[in-house]
């Protein structure tokens, strides 16, 4: 029988309260709702329960919060063994510490941190795949390991086992191989940039695309003109994670050369992410730097943003900068 959410609410804040019970932890006051999952602040304390949803989502759900209620100790549990490993690596880069444990048996035990990331040698690109990108005005990049062409961030082709696929995602690379698969490559890539130049502009409206992946389409601005953030030059690199999907928000990272050749990371995003900080976090573990700027349009410069923000163990700004879009 499936229980409805108040039930669910109050069975996952008793959950919380006797984990936190048996660890010493303060924990007098009431449950609230966060993320799927349960939280208890109580005098400078916050502690989490983790949903088990999307686990993987509550470090930056923590983050948040803590910054709205201005609390220094963060306790995170979570069910999931793997979400929890990862958490506790991405917590080593924060400031405090945020304390991270897996639920095991009736109570839990600390989690220990996932293995770090490592930068990967991206490999070489597909004969050709370069030349197609730039004869169709398309930006070729690669991430996790997958060549693929962007018209202002937003995919258009990718270079699979089979070949050249053109399209603005998944199914409208399959819609696309269906209904034109006898066109050249360079017709229908141009077609599908055409299409996307069209939306992707200043002024865009509420065409998905003129919205999807707006992150990217950010830093796309930067890479063209690092001095908006005073940097030399600067570069893409691969997100933390593997985005799920064009609909998915995933930071987008880069990075660059100060003046006085510090190296710094760059991360884009829109709106508020709660995986900005614990994706950062990674790359800040992944990456040779020196300080952070994590940069959003202007009207997402927000306090608890920006606090979150300022959690990473080292140098890091937060910079309003406007896409081209508007």
């Amino acid at each position: 029988m499936s229980l409805d959410p108040e039930q669910r609410a109050f069975l996952l804040g008793a959950k919380l309260r006797a984990l936190a019970t048996n660890l010493g932890l303060p924990c007098a006051g009431d449950p609230v709702a966060l993320g799927g999952g349960s939280a208890i602040l109580d005098d400078g304390t916050i502690v989490v329960l983790a949903g088990e949803d999307a686990p993987e989502r509550s470090l930056g759900q923590t983050l948040l919060l803590a910054a709205r209620h201005d609390s220094d100790r963060l306790v995170l549990f979570l069910d999931d063994a793997d979400a929890a490993s990862v958490a506790a690596r991405r917590a080593t880069a924060l400031h405090p510490v945020p304390e991270v444990y897996v639920v095991a048996d009736n109570g839990s035990e600390v989690a220990e941190p996932a293995e770090a990331l490592v930068p990967v040698e991206p490999p070489p690109a597909p004969d050709g795949f370069e030349d197609l990108c730039r004869g169709a005005g398309v930006d070729p990049i690669v991430e996790h390991g997958t060549w693929r062409g962007e018209v202002l961030g937003l995919e258009v082709v990718r270079a699979t086992d089979s070949g050249f696929e053109t399209g603005v995602g998944r199914f409208d690379r399959e819609a696309s191989a269906l209904l034109h698969g006898d066109l050249p490559t360079t017709e229908s890539l141009t077609a599908a940039a055409d299409q996307v130049w069209a939306q992707r502009r200043k002024g865009a409206g509420a065409h998905p695309l003129a919205t999807l992946a707006r992150e990217r389409w950010l830093r796309h601005d930067l890479l063209v003109d690092p001095g908006r953030v005073g940097l030399v030059d600067l570069a893409p690199v691969d997100p933390a994670v593997e985005r799920g999907g064009l609909r998915s928000p995933a930071p987008a990272p880069a990075m660059g050369t100060a003046p006085d050749g510090e190296r710094v990371l760059v991360v884009c995003s829109v709106g508020v992410d709660a995986d900005l900080v614990p994706a950062t976090a990674d790359l800040v573990l992944r990456e040779q730097l020196d300080r952070v700027i994590v940069v959003v349009p202007s009207r997402d410069v927000m306090a608890p943003v920006e606090e979150a923000v300022a959690r990473l163990a080292m140098p890091a700004t937060i910079v309003g900068v406007e896409g081209s879009w508007t």
